[in-house]
């Protein structure tokens, strides 16, 4: 296992909330149409304002549903989605089958060979994500992408029903929120490009790998 990963995340503590999340995100798979009419639009204005080089391959980690991985197929980029819900994969290949979704832990990332895909991308991930694994998931996030990494979380606090899913995701929203992504990033190797608001409660970072 690459040292990104800390070996307390293979721990059977670990695991058990591992299979906790899973069990969580398959639960509240049937939500995902509200955030999709939510998100979809804001991925696509991103995007285009980004304007990446289409030839890029992307790689969306935790990709839920797909809808960040299909904004880039969108644009022309060859993706393949990452994620451990089945229902939400289940639902991501009936929508957009011509991406190339694969059922996937995080926490074999370290398992993904170095620059193997152009840019890599993750869409509300990181905020559900205790310090210590959202360190080791940026690690090799970094480590994967060739030319840039995406990123689009909460920038701050959100509405009640923000808080409620997030209340019933688990506890690391509050935290998460309360850090500079200027140092969190730096820690993990990625240097901050651009960044901007898409929502009230939303930023994008495109960030470089160093």
């Amino acid at each position: 296992m690459e040292e990104h990963i800390p070996d307390r995340a293979r721990s059977q503590g670990f695991m058990q909330e591992r299979r906790r999340a899973r069990f969580i995100f398959n639960l509240t798979a049937a939500m995902y149409p509200l955030i999709e009419r939510h998100l979809f639009p804001r991925y696509e204005g991103a995007l285009a304002r980004l304007d990446l080089p289409a030839e890029l391959t992307v790689l969306d980690v935790a990709t839920g549903s797909g809808i960040l991985a299909a904004a880039f197929a969108r644009r022309g980029h060859p993706t393949a989605g990452l994620d451990f819900s089945e229902r939400l994969l289940k639902r991501a290949r009936k929508r957009f089958p011509e991406i190339d979704f694969r059922t996937f832990d995080l926490v074999d990332l370290p398992d993904i060979p170095s620059k193997s895909y152009g840019i890599v991308s993750s869409g509300y991930l990181l905020h559900g994500l205790s310090v210590g694994f959202r360190e080791a998931i940026l690690k090799n996030i970094s480590r994967i992408a060739g030319r840039y990494v995406v990123v689009f979380d909460y920038c701050c606090a959100g509405g009640w029903l923000v808080r409620l899913i997030e209340q019933i995701e688990g506890p690391n929203y509050l935290q998460f929120i309360a850090t500079p992504r200027e140092v969190e990033f730096a820690g993990a190797g990625l240097r901050i490009e651009q960044s901007f608001r898409i929502s009230s409660f939303g930023d994008a970072w495109l960030c470089r790998p160093e």
